[in-house]
């Protein structure tokens, strides 16, 4: 008995970190999906933190009544999605993505309210299958970004990459790409500029603060 409260003695303050850990507004929630044609194709062409392959971001709001919202660019449209939803869709039952908080540096804590207020004008919008920025559609880490970079004057608080839909260290694009763009009968982004959840996870302007 005496061994055990010892265990958990030496356990607790992990244990308490966890259970305090609060959300707050502003924070970017990063997710990994579970096995799929086009979590796959992500996880074949970005890098992120760690051992992660993230395929999705959002941006945690919370209400004056305290409810937690998710806002994100999502199939079929930018939306506010309660946390709950965010964090264990119902069309995943068998395999929940991971999820990992983001929270921007305290020089651009100042701008999450414009950015939030942003991201609400755009709830509704179509979702941007072919990653094209610009085009009044949204993909997930665009969304990020545009709303960052209206609260910011203009300023981009994410930078912008040049995109590639090809494996590391091959010139090919990935069978999955190509057939995912052929689908739509869109051109493949290749070299444009464009921005992805792993890269923004890999950027000196947040700090990860917890792991779901």
């Amino acid at each position: 008995m005496e061994n055990i409260i010892y265990i958990l003695f030496l356990l607790y303050p992990a244990i308490l970190s966890a259970d305090d850990f609060k959300l707050q507004t502003g924070d970017l929630v990063f997710q990994e999906s579970c096995s799929g044609n086009m979590g796959n194709a992500i996880k074949e062409v970005t890098l992120s933190i760690e051992q992660y392959h993230f395929t999705h971001v959002g941006m945690v709001y919370i209400d004056e009544n305290d409810s937690v919202f998710v806002v994100e660019a999502t199939h079929p449209r930018v939306a506010a999605t309660p946390l709950g939803e965010y964090l264990y869709p119902k069309n995943e039952k068998d395999c929940y993505p991971l999820s990992v908080v983001g929270r921007l540096k305290n020089e651009y804590r100042h701008i999450i309210p414009q950015a939030i207020r942003e991201g609400l004008t755009l709830v509704g919008k179509e979702y941007d299958d072919g990653f094209v920025m610009g085009n009044d559609k949204y993909y997930c880490s665009e969304f990020i970004y545009e709303i960052l970079l209206r609260a910011n004057n203009g300023k981009p608080v994410f930078p912008l990459n040049i995109m590639t839909f090809k494996s590391p260290g091959s010139d090919e694009i990935t069978e999955g790409w190509k057939k995912y763009f052929e689908k739509l009968n869109l051109p493949v982004p290749e070299g444009e500029l464009g921005i992805n959840p792993g890269a923004m996870s890999r950027s000196d302007v947040i700090d990860i603060v917890h792991y779901y």
